[in-house]
């Protein structure tokens, strides 16, 4: 079996509404990375959303990550994407190219934040069977697990987490790392509304208000439950990880 090993091109799959790209932002401030945000996510809505050509689209993921990696020759690349918008194209060798790592979030606080953000959102969308698919095939590709941090943790525990994480990926934590200015990123322009927090934070603080308080309708309900399924999955190897390491 193929072992894992240090690479400077470090992905964090995560799911919507994950509190995904404040850490996105926590990784610019630490200024070891070049940091880019879901670079495969026009692909994904091009392959998947439409009747695009899926050769045409198999080509344009495989440009844009042959991209990723000549820049990780340069210096480490830290990449933030949806696991379910690669879980169709991405290759075994792409896997093994890089280095890999998992943000995840309850369903019963990312999915109502995400029906917040778009109502009649597909359940793909979601994404915990794309995350719980990608893990497990990272896993049986190189025989290791990938660390996983849990968003609640990350804001109860911000140091030790943040520690932890930057161990896992061989770094040194920065001093004042969680510390960073307000502001967006130019590769934001587009979807700037999904960023609102991010864009205004300045370190990891809770943001359960982007969750919808009242009753969801039952479809909503109903796609939390069937989540929770792969989200379970996903905290088991999680608790497993916390073990290995106390």
């Amino acid at each position: 079996m193929t072992k894992s090993v240090r690479h400077s091109l470090h992905f964090l799959w995560c799911v919507p509404r994950s509190r995904s790209t404040a850490f996105e932002k926590m990784m610019v401030n630490s200024g070891q990375f070049n940091v880019i945000g879901e670079p495969f996510i026009d692909i994904y809505k091009q392959g998947m959303l439409s009747s695009h050509d899926v050769r045409i689209t198999q080509r344009n993921f495989n440009q844009v990550f042959d991209s990723l990696s000549q820049n990780s020759l340069l210096q480490p690349v830290f990449v933030k994407d949806m696991a379910y918008h690669v879980t169709p194209f991405i290759s075994d060798s792409q896997i093994l190219s890089a280095q890999h790592t998992f943000l995840i979030r309850d369903p019963k606080l990312s999915i109502p934040s995400l029906f917040k953000m778009r109502e009649n959102f597909h359940e793909n969308e979601t994404g915990f069977t794309g995350q719980s698919t990608l893990f497990k095939r990272i896993y049986t590709l190189t025989g290791n697990k990938p660390f996983i941090v849990d968003a609640e943790q990350l804001i109860r525990s911000p140091i030790k987490t943040v520690g932890r994480y930057f161990d896992s990926i061989k770094h040194v934590m920065p001093k004042d790392v969680l510390d960073w200015h307000p502001g967006s990123r130019d590769e934001w322009k587009e979807r700037e509304s999904w960023h609102i927090d991010a864009i205004n934070s300045s370190g990891f603080v809770d943001t359960k208000r982007d969750v919808k308080t009242e009753p969801l309708p039952s479809r909503i309900a109903q796609i939390i439950q069937k989540n929770m399924v792969p989200y379970n999955y996903m905290w088991e190897q999680l608790s497993q990880q916390k073990l290995d390491v106390s």
